[in-house]
C-alpha cells in the first residue's frame, strides 16, 4: 500500500480555517490497477487527488490533513471484499473511495456498510449499484446505464421505420444489469427486442462474438462492454457495418477511447467531456494538463472529472457536518446539491436520498477515428437533463435505516 499525503495549487477557504494539527483523515483509493480496467483506477485515483489536495491546500477538514491510502482490489469480488476488511480493521481508514468495476463496488461496500465506513462509488455504471446493491452508507456518483441508455435508445429510434434491436451484454453481474435495465426503454421508444448475444468477460475472440450478431438481422445494436473489451471489439468492426446499423454503448468513457483514437465508436453516453463549453471547465483541464500533461493520459476524461468531484463531495460534506462521525455525515450527503457552474456541466446536481444516487446531466456523444489530434476525436451532440434521465427503478430501493447502519467517527 502507498500512502501520500497531497499538497494543492489551489485553495478553497470553504473547506478550514486553520493548518492541520490532530491526527489525519485516512481516505482509501479503492480500484482495480492491474486488468482491464487498470487506466481507468489511474485515471479515477487522478481526480481523487486533486480533490484532496483542494482540502489540503486550504488547512485540511475540519483542521485535519487528509491522507490517501491506494489499495487494489483486484477483480474479484471476494478478494475485494478481504481488502476492504483489511482497511477497516488493519489500517484503520475512515472513507473508502473508488471502485470502478460495479462488482467490486458492492463487494467492497456491503463490508463497508457493516462497519458503517462510508463508501463514495466514484464510477462504475452498474443501475444495481443504486437498487439491488444500494446501501445507506454507499454513495453512486456516476450515471448509470439506465440513464445512458434511456437517452440513447430515445435518440436512435426515434426516426427509424424498423426498430429492431439486438442487446451484445458483457456476461458479468454489471452487464446483465444494465442490459435488464435497457429493455423497459426498448418496449418504451417502439423497439422491437430481437435477441441478446453474450460476450465473455475475458474477451479474447471477438470476431466470433461479431459473426453471431451479423447474424441476427437488427436494426440497432445495443452494447454493454466495457473496459479494454470494448476497444479490442471496435478494432475488429468493419466501419461499413455501423453505417447500416445504429450501434449504441450505454457508457464510453475516456479510457476507452483516448488510447485508441483510430478505433470508430457509435453513439454513445458521458456525464463530462474535456470540450465542454461550461463554466470551469478549461479551469480544470488547464490544471490537469499541468500536472499530468507529460503522461499517457494527458487530457481528462470523465472517470478524473467524476472522481474529482465525488471526493469534493465527501469532504465538503464531513466539514459541514462540523464531525467524521458516519451518521452526520451521511446526512449531508443526502442532502447534496451542485450547481451545473460546480459541477461543470449543463445543469444542477443532486444527490437521490432513496437511493443515494447522483442525478445529473447527461451527455450524447460520437467518436471521430480520424480527428487531427487523438483528444479532438470526441463530438458531443446533445444531453439531457437529469429529470429526463431518471432511471425510475430507484424510486423502489430500499436502504439499511440509519438506526442499523454502526457508528463509526474516524
Amino acid at each position: 500500500m502507498a500512502f501520500s499525503a497531497l499538497c494543492q495549487l489551489g485553495s478553497n477557504p470553504a473547506w478550514a480555517q486553520t493548518a492541520p494539527s490532530r491526527s489525519p483523515i485516512l481516505i482509501a483509493h479503492v480500484a482495480p490497477t492491474t486488468g482491464r480496467f487498470a487506466l481507468h483506477a489511474e485515471a479515477d485515483r487522478r481526480g481523487v487527488d486533486m480533490a484532496i489536495e483542494d482540502a489540503n491546500r486550504a488547512g485540511g477538514v475540519l483542521g485535519r490533513e487528509v491522507v490517501l491510502v491506494s489499495s487494489n482490489p483486484t477483480m474479484d469480488g471476494k478478494k475485494a471484499a478481504q481488502v476492504a476488511e483489511t482497511l477497516i480493521l488493519k489500517n484503520k481508514i475512515g472513507f473508502m473511495v473508488g471502485a470502478v468495476a460495479s462488482n467490486i463496488a458492492a463487494s467492497m461496500s456491503a463490508v463497508a456498510q457493516q462497519h458503517g465506513v462510508i463508501f463514495i462509488n466514484t464510477n462504475s455504471s452498474a443501475p444495481s449499484e443504486s437498487v439491488d446493491n444500494a446501501h445507506r452508507s454507499k454513495f453512486v456518483f456516476d450515471a448509470s446505464g439506465a440513464n445512458f441508455n434511456r437517452a440513447l435508445l430515445k435518440y436512435a429510434l426515434k426516426d427509424r421505420k424498423s426498430k429492431r434491436v439486438l442487446q451484445l451484454t458483457e456476461d458479468n453481474a454489471a452487464g446483465h444489469s444494465n442490459a435488464a435495465a435497457m429493455r423497459p426503454y426498448i418496449t418504451e421508444y417502439g423497439g422491437q427486442l430481437v435477441g441478446e448475444v453474450l460476450a465473455p468477460e475475458n474477451l479474447t475472440d471477438p470476431a466470433s462474438i461479431l459473426k453471431q450478431v451479423a447474424a441476427i438481422p437488427a436494426d440497432v445494436v445495443a452494447l454493454v462492454i466495457s473496459g479494454d473489451n470494448q476497444i479490442k471489439l471496435f478494432s475488429q468492426i468493419d466501419p461499413q457495418v455501423l453505417e447500416k446499423q445504429y450501434w449504441v454503448v450505454g457508457e464510453v468513457d475516456w479510457e476507452e477511447l483516448y488510447p485508441a483514437p483510430g478505433t470508430p465508436r457509435p453513439l454513445f453516453g458521458t456525464t463530462w467531456a474535456w470540450n465542454l463549453d461550461t463554466p470551469g471547465t478549461q479551469a480544470f483541464v488547464e490544471r490537469y494538463r499541468k500536472r499530468y500533461g507529460h503522461t499517457k493520459l494527458d487530457w481528462p476524461g470523465d472517470v478524473t472529472h467524476a472522481a474529482y468531484l465525488a471526493t469534493k463531495a465527501l469532504l465538503e460534506a464531513i466539514q459541514k457536518a462540523g464531525t467524521t462521525d458516519n451518521h452526520a455525515v451521511i446526512q449531508q450527503l443526502e442532502n447534496y446539491k451542485a450547481s451545473a457552474r460546480e459541477r461543470m456541466q449543463h445543469d444542477a446536481a443532486w444527490m437521490d436520498p432513496n437511493s443515494h444516487h447522483l442525478q445529473q446531466t447527461v451527455y450524447i456523444a460520437r467518436w471521430k477515428p480520424n480527428a487531427r489530434r487523438p483528444e479532438q476525436g470526441i463530438e458531443i451532440l446533445g444531453r439531457i437533463s437529469p429529470e429526463q434521465a431518471r432511471y425510475e427503478a430507484e424510486k423502489t430501493t430500499r436502504l439499511e435505516s440509519l438506526a442499523d447502519t454502526p457508528r463509526h467517527t474516524p
